[in-house]
């Protein structure tokens, strides 16, 4: 089923009234998101979670998604148990879900993405609504100014590096009309190539550093101020009409995002992880 090697592991985030009845399902997850969610959460129960445990520095948006899903489950009254498959590189969860194979989806996906699928899926109530998300474009932290002057309407002075896989982020970039784009599948490669200056720019979701900056093994990226790209679209959570469980998940589901909701917890989670800031409300929206 997956190309690289795993790892299965159950990370703690079940309820103790679980231990009875539960469903439990494999669920395949990035190692490295998996690892920051377990420091984030620190052995604490979901149901003592507040928004507050995202305002901190290894916090991203997936993060958000793999907790926020599993609030929303437990708030719905759910069995469910995730053991979860940890994977070195991203899959294609839209044929996992068609098929049957997956039963949900813990990273958010767009709109745009699962319409040609939603034959096969039902499509939860939008956790980032359309309009709310800007993208920041990130470089070099030496080459931040520099490149501040090449960007006008467009990035036509400028070359990108994206994952012609990220529809939305994808799509948007060829409107925008780089001097080139060229097409990396794995986030790492994508910021080295940044970072050491092969590639320009990129664009990345806004986190809660004070300099919107991203660090790790051979790399350092910085937004570049006073600019952002809007992605319009809505991202949804995704489950799978043809696993056994799915009408039931799916009404779990929807029960809690709807309390979540009206709590405000999703949106305060995201905004205490940066990834909705409004940091840059005042900066250029390109285009």
């Amino acid at each position: 089923m997956y190309k690289h090697s795993v790892i299965v592991a159950t990370l703690c985030l079940v309820l103790p009234h679980f231990a009875f009845g539960k469903d439990v399902i494999s669920v395949p997850i990035d190692r490295d998101i998996y690892r920051y969610a377990k420091q984030l959460i620190n052995g604490k129960s979901l149901k003592n979670i507040t928004p507050d445990i995202f305002d901190h520095p290894l916090c991203q948006r997936d993060i958000v998604d793999l907790i926020l899903i599993q609030k929303a489950l437990i708030l719905g009254n759910s069995q469910l148990e995730f053991k979860f498959v940890l994977i070195d590189h991203e899959e294609q969860e839209d044929n996992l879900l068609k098929s049957g194979l997956l039963l949900v989806s813990v990273d958010t996906m767009w709109l745009s993405q699962v319409q040609p699928i939603a034959h096969s899926v039902h499509i939860s109530s939008p956790i980032i609504r359309k309009g709310e998300y800007y993208a920041g474009i990130y470089t070099a932290p030496n080459n931040t100014q520099a490149l501040a002057k090449k960007i006008g309407s467009d990035l036509s002075q400028v070359t990108v590096v994206s994952n012609e896989n990220w529809a939305v982020d994808w799509q948007t970039l060829q409107q925008l009309n780089p001097k080139a784009m060229f097409n990396e599948s794995e986030w790492i490669i994508m910021a080295k190539l940044v970072s050491h200056g092969w590639v320009d720019i990129m664009l990345v979701s806004f986190n809660n550093s004070p300099l919107f900056r991203y660090s790790g093994e051979d790399y350092v990226i910085e937004a570049i101020k006073g600019v952002k790209v809007a992605l319009q679209d809505s991202r949804h959570f995704v489950v799978s009409k043809k696993h056994p469980r799915s009408q039931q998940t799916f009404r779990e589901l929807e029960l809690g995002i709807k309390q979540l909701r009206s709590s405000k917890f999703i949106e305060k989670s995201y905004r205490n992880c940066g990834f909705l800031t409004n940091l840059v409300d005042k900066w250029r929206e390109i285009p």
